[in-house]
C-alpha cells in the first residue's frame, strides 16, 4: 500500500515512505489530541472554584434571576399610589448661594430600587461577568415573574421572594426571628444595634427542581450593600472550601464606616475534609479566625 501511495506522490519529490507515514500518522493524531485537549480544558475549567459555587448558573442557555425589594409609590395608609411625586436634586450654585440646589419634578415613576440593594446587585453583575456569565442576566419582577422557580435565582433583600425562598429551599442555615439573625441550631446571633448591622450570604437549593439560589441580605440597608461586597471580594475563597455545595456566611458591618468595613464573622456549616484536603491554606485562613467555631 505504501509503495503505490508514494507513487502517486511520486511528483512531489519525497520518495522516503517513512516521510508519508509519519505525515500520515501525524494527520491522524493532532487532531485526536486537539479534541482531547479541548476536553480536558473544559473539564479543567468546571472544576475551578469560582465556577463550582456558581454550576448551573454560567451556562450561555441558561437565565439567570435577580430579584430585589421592589417599591412603588403609597399614599399616609400605605395604599398603592399610582400618582406618587418624586423629585431629583442636583447642585445649581448662585452666585449669592453656592450651596443652591435645584431639583427635576417627576411622577408616575414605578418602581422604585432603594441605595444599598442597587449596590448589590451591581456586585452581583460584577462577580457573574468575572466567571464569563454575561448573557440572559435577568431583573425579575415580583409580580410578573413570582411563580418562576425553575431558573438559578439571586434574592437581595428579605423581600418576599426572599422570604418565600426561605420556605422553599434547602438547606437553609440561618432563621429571621424579630430583626434577629440566628444561625441555626447554634448559641449565635446577630442583630442591628448601631454603630453596627449584619447581613447573610445563602446559597442554597430549591426543594423540588434543585436550582441554585443565592440570597444576600441584611437587617439593615448597609448590611445588604455589604452582602454583595462580602460575596466578591471572597467568592473564590468560598468555591474552594464549599466548591458547588450549599453555606451561608454571616457577616458584620459598621454602618458609620461603609460596606467596605464588612467582615465575615461566621461560615456555616464546616467544610467537607474532602475539600479541607484540597485547600487547606485556605481553610486554615479562615480557621485562625475562628469562622468554624460555634461554641465557646
Amino acid at each position: 500500500m505504501w509503495d503505490f501511495i508514494l507513487n502517486l506522490l511520486s511528483f512531489t519529490g519525497v520518495e522516503d515512505k517513512t516521510v508519508w507515514q509519519d505525515v500520515f500518522i501525524s494527520a491522524l493524531i493532532i487532531p485526536v489530541v486537539i479534541f482531547l485537549g479541548n476536553k480536558l480544558l473544559i473539564w479543567w475549567n468546571s472544576k475551578k472554584p469560582s465556577q463550582l459555587i456558581f454550576k448551573n448558573c454560567l451556562n450561555d442557555d441558561s437565565n439567570v434571576y435577580l430579584f430585589h425589594s421592589q417599591m412603588s409609590g403609597a399614599d399616609e395608609n400605605h395604599a398603592f399610589n399610582p400618582n406618587q411625586k418624586y423629585i431629583t436634586r442636583y447642585p445649581n450654585p448662585l452666585p449669592t448661594d453656592q450651596n443652591n440646589l435645584e431639583q427635576q419634578n417627576k411622577q408616575n415613576i414605578d418602581l422604585v430600587l432603594s441605595k444599598a440593594e442597587m449596590e448589590c446587585l451591581a456586585d452581583i453583575y460584577n462577580i457573574l461577568g468575572r466567571v464569563g456569565k454575561v448573557k440572559k442576566i435577568n431583573v425579575g419582577d415580583l409580580i410578573n415573574d413570582w411563580g418562576l422557580w425553575s431558573d438559578p435565582i439571586f434574592s437581595v433583600g428579605f423581600n418576599p421572594k426572599t422570604i418565600k425562598l426561605i420556605e422553599k429551599c434547602s438547606p437553609v442555615y440561618f432563621e429571621l426571628n424579630n430583626g434577629t439573625l440566628i444561625i441555626k441550631n447554634k448559641s449565635i446571633n446577630y442583630n442591628c444595634i448601631s454603630p453596627n448591622d449584619a447581613g447573610i450570604v445563602q446559597k442554597t437549593f430549591i426543594k423540588d427542581s434543585n436550582n441554585p439560589v443565592f440570597i444576600l441580605a441584611g437587617l439593615g440597608t448597609i448590611g445588604t450593600s455589604a452582602a454583595g461586597y462580602i460575596l466578591k471580594q471572597n467568592f473564590i475563597k468560598i468555591g474552594k472550601l464549599f466548591g458547588s455545595n450549599s453555606f451561608c456566611i454571616f457577616l458584620k458591618v459598621k454602618m458609620d464606616e461603609g460596606k467596605t468595613s464588612a467582615f465575615i464573622d461566621k461560615i456555616y456549616p464546616i467544610p467537607s475534609w474532602y475539600r479541607i484536603i484540597l485547600h487547606p491554606l485556605t481553610y486554615y485562613n479562615f480557621r485562625k479566625r475562628n469562622i468554624f467555631k460555634f461554641s465557646e
